[in-house]
């Protein structure tokens, strides 16, 4: 899971460090906390001002997502930069 996570927090951090962070979104699953239900959430990548050894830490101060809540890294056209492998995949 470590070698997941350092993966994803590369990538996060090649998006935060090209000079242009707007230009991106990161995809990450989002739970309700009184219902369980997840839904998927887009969140501006120049939101995140911190990508720690398990999070990412947002400009609010106070969220914090799990990185491995975090399935796709992509530009704001659409374009897929890095994306979680499907479950049969992971292995």
């Amino acid at each position: 899971m470590a070698r997941r996570r350092s993966r994803i927090r590369q990538e996060v951090n090649r998006v935060l460090y090209s000079g242009d962070p707007s230009r991106y979104v990161i995809v990450y699953i989002d739970r309700d906390p009184e219902t369980g239900r997840q839904s998927l959430r887009e969140l501006p990548a120049a939101r995140v001002v911190r990508a720690s050894e398990w999070a990412l830490l947002l400009d609010d101060g106070d969220t914090v997502i799990p990185l491995h809540r975090v399935v796709e890294v992509r530009e704001r056209g659409g374009r897929v930069v890095w994306r979680r492998w499907s479950r049969e995949g992971e292995g």
